[in-house]
C-alpha cells in the first residue's frame, strides 16, 4: 500500500472518530455513496467529493446520523457543490427524495454549505447533490413492466469488473422498421438523465397513440445505465482517468460497454441515436435543456424539426431544448470518441445527438416525475417528426412543424377581421382525410371563433372534443382547457357549481405553463367579479400574481385595489396600490423601451392616481413616463391626459 494512501485512510479514520465523539456519524458505505470528511469544527462538518483519481467535479452523496437533535452544518468547500434547489434529502434510506430548497444554504466565493436541523434522537438522513438514480431504480422500472411482452431484457456485456450491463429492447426489427438506440449514464453521476430516459422508454412501451405509432416505425434499443460500476460505486464518472466512457468510442475502446454499444450501432445499422446526459451543476446554459453533437447538415435539420415538435409536446412548464450542435467544418470540431459524434458519422445514421438535461431547475421545480413527463413528451414529439436522410433532394413535404404552426398562426392573426374566411380555412381540415393533429387544431381554432361570436355552447363542444381525444398534443390539450373554461365563465346559462368544478379541474393539469395557470386564475377572478363576489375575485387575483409574469403584477395589484374599493375597504385598497408602487418604482427609472415598459408605466400612474393625497407633481411625473414612452398607445395617452385634467 502506498504511504499516501495509508495516510489518507488514517486521516479519514481519525475524523470518523471525532465525528463519533461529537455524536454525529457520516457514512458513504452504500450504493451511490461518495464523500470525504476533511475536518470537524464544532457543529460544522467539512466535506469534499471523493474524486477517486478523476478531475475536480461536484458529485457527493452521504448519510448523516445524529445521536441527539440539533443543527448540523455541512461545508462542501469551494463552489460549485450545491445545486439551484439546495441539497436533495431522504429520510427513509434513499427510497424517497425531496429538494430542501436554498433557505438554509450559504454560497460564497470561498465555500458552499448547508445546514439541517435534526429533530429526533438517532435520526439518519441521506443527502445528495441531486436526486440519485441507481440500478435498483432501473430494476424497479423493469419489474413494473415485467408483464409487458414488448419489453425484452438481455445482457449488453459485462464490465471490466464482471458486472452485467442491461440492454433493453422494445419492438422487433423488420422490414421498414428503423432501429433506434438510446443511452444514459456514460457519466455515472448524471442521475436526472435517467429519469428522462425512463419516461421516454415508458411512453414507447405504452398503449397511447404515440407508443403504438412509435413501434410501427421503430425498434428501440436502450442501455439505461452505461457505467453501471461507476453508478453503484458512487463515482462521478465524468473526467475519469485516463478517459471516461464518453471519450472511449472509435478505435480500441477500453470499456467493454462502449465496444458493445458500438457493435450494436454497426450490426443493427442504427438510424437514430440519442445519448442522455446532465451538464455542469448550475449557471448559464447548464440550467437549460440543450442538445450537443456534430451538426452534420441532415442531422441538424432533423434535430431542429424534432425540437419544433417538442415545443408542442413537452410539459408546457418546462422549456424546449436548444440546439448547440457544432459546425463539423470547424477545425477540431469532430471528436469520434464522443458517442453522438461517433454515431452521427456512421453512414446509415439519420440523427444523433446528446441531450443535456439540467440536474434540476428552480422554476420549474424539475424533479423525477417532471423529468419522466419530459421524456414522454420527447417520444410523443418524435412520432410527429418526419426525418430525412443525407440523400440529395430529400424533404419532408407538407409534414413539417412550420406548416402546422403556420395554419394556427394564420387563423389567430385573421379570425377577428375575416371570420368567414378563417372558418372556411379551419373547416378544410375537419374531415377524415386530414391529419389528426390538424383536425384537432381546427376544432380549437373554431372554438376560438365561437367565443368571439359569443356562441358559448359551440365553443365548449368543440374544445371538449379536443379534451376527449388522446391524440391531442400537450399544447392543444392546455389550450382546449382554457377555451372551455372561458366559454363557461362567459356563458350566463351555467351555474356557479359547474364553473367552480371546471376551475378545479383546470388547475389539476400537470406541469402546465405558468401562462396557462395565470389565465385560469384570471378567468376565475373575472367570473367572481361578475357575480360581485369580490372576496373570491381578490383571492384569485392574489393567486394569479404568484404565477404571473412581472409586467402583469402591477395591473393585478391595481385590480385588487379596485375590488377592495367595491367592498368599501379603503385601507386594503390603499395597501394594494402601494404594492404596485413598491413593485414598479425601481424598474421605471427609466422604463424599458417596450410594450411591457409602457404597460408598467400606466399601472404605476393608475396606482398613484388611486391614492388620495398624491401630490400633483408626483402624479404629473408619472404621467410623463406614459406620455413620453415610445411604445405607449394613443388610448394609454388619452387615459392619462383625461385623469390629469380631472385631478387639476
Amino acid at each position: 500500500m502506498k504511504i499516501s494512501t495509508l495516510i489518507s485512510l488514517v486521516t479519514v479514520l481519525l475524523f470518523s472518530m471525532r465525528i463519533h465523539a461529537a455524536e454525529i456519524t457520516v457514512s458513504s458505505a452504500f450504493p451511490g455513496g461518495n464523500v470525504i470528511v476533511e475536518k470537524i469544527e464544532g457543529n460544522t462538518i467539512h466535506l469534499a467529493p471523493d474524486l477517486r483519481g478523476g478531475q475536480p467535479w461536484f458529485y457527493w452523496c452521504f448519510d448523516a446520523k445524529v445521536a441527539k437533535p440539533g443543527k448540523v452544518v455541512f461545508d462542501l468547500g469551494k463552489p460549485q457543490k450545491i445545486g439551484v434547489r439546495g441539497p436533495a434529502a431522504s429520510i427513509d434510506g434513499g427510497k424517497t427524495w425531496r429538494y430542501l430548497g436554498t433557505e438554509n444554504v450559504e454560497m460564497t466565493p470561498q465555500a458552499e454549505r448547508f445546514s439541517y436541523e435534526f429533530s429526533n434522537n438517532d435520526q439518519s438522513v441521506r443527502f445528495a447533490v441531486a436526486i440519485p438514480y441507481l440500478h435498483n431504480d432501473l430494476d424497479a422500472f423493469i419489474k413494473k413492466n415485467a408483464n409487458n411482452p414488448l419489453l425484452v431484457k438481455s445482457e449488453l456485456t459485462k464490465t471490466r469488473k464482471g458486472t452485467s450491463v442491461d440492454l433493453l429492447r422494445i419492438g422487433k426489427p423488420g422490414e421498414g422498421i428503423a432501429p433506434m438506440l438510446v443511452t444514459a449514464r456514460h457519466h455515472a453521476c448524471e442521475s436526472t438523465a435517467s429519469y428522462v430516459l425512463e419516461g421516454f422508454i415508458q411512453e414507447a412501451l405504452s398503449d397511447s397513440p404515440s407508443g403504438i405509432e412509435f413501434r410501427k416505425r421503430h425498434v428501440l434499443f436502450a442501455v439505461p445505465i452505461v457505467d453501471r460500476d461507476g453508478v453503484e460505486a458512487g463515482d462521478q464518472g465524468k473526467n475519469r482517468m485516463p478517459h471516461d466512457h464518453n471519450r472511449d468510442y472509435g478505435d480500441n475502446p477500453i470499456y467493454p460497454e462502449i465496444q458493445a454499444i458500438a457493435d450494436i450501432a454497426n450490426s443493427q445499422k442504427i438510424h437514430f441515436a440519442i445519448d442522455f446526459h446532465c451538464p455542469a451543476l448550475r449557471g448559464d446554459i447548464h440550467e437549460a435543456f440543450h442538445f450537443l453533437g456534430l451538426g452534420v447538415p441532415h442531422v441538424k435539420d432533423n434535430l431542429n424539426e424534432w425540437i419544433s415538435w417538442i415545443k408542442e409536446e413537452r410539459p408546457q412548464e418546462v422549456m424546449a431544448p436548444l440546439n448547440f450542435l457544432v459546425d463539423p467544418t470547424k477545425p477540431g470540431a469532430l471528436n469520434r470518441r464522443i458517442n453522438s459524434h461517433y454515431m452521427a458519422t456512421l453512414g446509415f445514421c439519420r440523427m444523433a445527438a446528446t441531450l443535456e438535461i439540467p440536474y434540476t431547475q428552480v422554476r420549474p421545480a424539475l424533479d423525477p416525475d417532471m423529468a419522466r413527463a419530459y421524456g414522454a413528451g420527447l417520444l410523443k414529439a418524435w412520432v410527429r417528426t418526419r426525418f430525412i436522410t443525407a440523400e440529395p433532394g430529400m424533404n419532408r413535404g407538407d409534414s413539417t412543424n412550420a406548416n402546422f404552426i403556420g395554419f394556427r398562426n394564420e387563423f389567430l392573426k385573421s379570425y377577428r377581421g375575416k371570420p368567414k374566411e378563417m372558418e372556411e380555412l379551419a373547416n378544410r381540415y375537419r374531415n377524415e382525410q386530414s391529419p389528426m393533429l390538424y383536425r384537432l387544431e381546427a376544432a380549437n381554432l373554431l372554438a376560438t371563433l365561437a367565443l368571439f361570436k359569443q356562441k358559448y355552447s359551440d365553443a365548449r363542444s368543440l374544445a371538449q372534443s379536443v379534451l376527449n381525444d388522446p391524440n391531442a398534443s400537450t399544447f392543444q390539450h392546455e389550450n382546449a382547457m382554457l377555451l372551455n373554461m372561458e366559454a363557461m365563465v362567459k356563458d350566463p346559462k351555467l351555474t356557479r357549481e359547474e364553473v367552480d368544478a371546471f376551475f378545479a379541474k383546470a388547475l389539476m393539469q400537470p406541469y402546465s405553463a405558468l401562462t396557462y395557470r395565470a389565465k385560469v386564475y384570471d378567468l376565475a377572478s373575472e367570473y367572481a367579479r361578475r357575480l360581485k363576489d369580490y372576496q373570491t375575485a381578490i383571492k384569485r387575483s392574489k393567486e394569479q400574481i404568484l404565477v404571473a409574469v412581472f409586467h402583469e403584477r402591477g395591473r393585478l395589484w391595481n385590480r385588487i385595489a379596485t375590488d377592495f374599493d367595491a367592498l368599501k375597504s379603503p385601507a386594503e385598497a390603499l395597501a394594494a396600490r402601494k404594492e404596485t408602487i413598491k413593485l414598479l418604482r425601481p424598474v421605471l427609472n427609466p422604463p424599458e423601451v417596450s410594450v411591457f415598459g409602457a404597460m408598467m408605466s400606466l399601472d404605476y400612474f393608475d396606482a398613484l392616481y388611486g391614492i388620495p393625497g398624491t401630490p400633483f407633481s408626483e402624479l404629473e411625473a408619472a404621467a410623463q413616463k406614459v406620455l413620453n414612452h415610445k411604445v405607449s398607445s394613443i388610448a394609454m395617452k388619452e387615459h392619462v391626459t383625461k385623469l390629469l385634467k380631472e385631478r387639476k
